[in-house]
């Protein structure tokens, strides 16, 4: 893919005034302490850590490293952040009662609107460029991350790398063996997801983090 794509490197949750980070290589940070010991709380709510391997495919042949994080919320609603072929990946696993009146990025909930919203959670915009700019964090906003990095508001955000080659790789290898081998390793995964989880394994060569980033655990 000669590095045609984009990932998460840091992610970071804050409940009341407390802060976890997570970045790409594993490590963790909990109201800025690095690698403070868990299980601990943040908010309130019981965070967990678990490292080991995880295997898909078949024959169970297609394993990759992962370090899990896990946000117990409450009922059966949870935060997990999953780190594996140096990405970060959140999953957020919530009920009706848990996130009604909620709003972000993708919509809010009940949704009016699905898809990149501007903030007014009304406003769809089209252009990924433009989405950007319209969630970038201002100066008067509180920022997560214990370091900020370029560019910082109201510097503008770096444009988008178009995906024409991206695209054309892809096209490229559709009926190829490598195609065939993702599709085998994302097979346990349903919906919207599985598109997602062919490209990434495709991008970065990786089988194994189809079991690990797009694993059930």
């Amino acid at each position: 893919m000669d590095g045609a794509f984009s990932f998460v490197s840091n992610a970071a949750l804050r409940i009341g005034n407390e802060v976890f980070e997570v970045a790409s290589d594993g490590s963790h940070l909990l109201n800025g302490v690095l690698n403070a010991q868990l299980p601990a709380r943040v908010g309130g709510y019981v965070l967990t850590k678990f490292v080991g391997e995880m295997c898909k495919g078949t024959t169970h042949n297609l394993c990759s490293d992962v370090t899990s994080f896990n946000v117990a919320l409450p009922g059966n609603d949870a935060i997990r952040f999953k780190v594996a072929s140096n990405m970060v990946h959140v999953d957020v696993k919530g009920s009706i009662e848990g996130f009604t009146g909620s709003s972000g990025l993708m919509g809010t909930l009940p949704a009016l609107h699905h898809g990149k919203i501007a903030r007014d959670g009304v406003t769809f915009l089209r252009e990924t460029d433009v989405f950007a700019e319209e969630w970038q964090v201002r100066e008067d906003e509180p920022k997560l991350f214990q370091h900020s990095r370029y560019p910082q508001f109201p510097q503008t955000c770096v444009p988008a790398v178009q995906p024409f080659n991206a695209e054309r790789s892809l096209s490229d290898v559709e009926n190829s063996e490598a195609r065939l081998a993702a599709e085998e390793a994302c097979s346990h995964v349903m919906g919207a997801e599985w598109e997602f989880c062919i490209f990434d394994v495709m991008a970065t060569g990786d089988y194994g983090m189809a079991a690990s980033i797009y694993g059930e655990n």
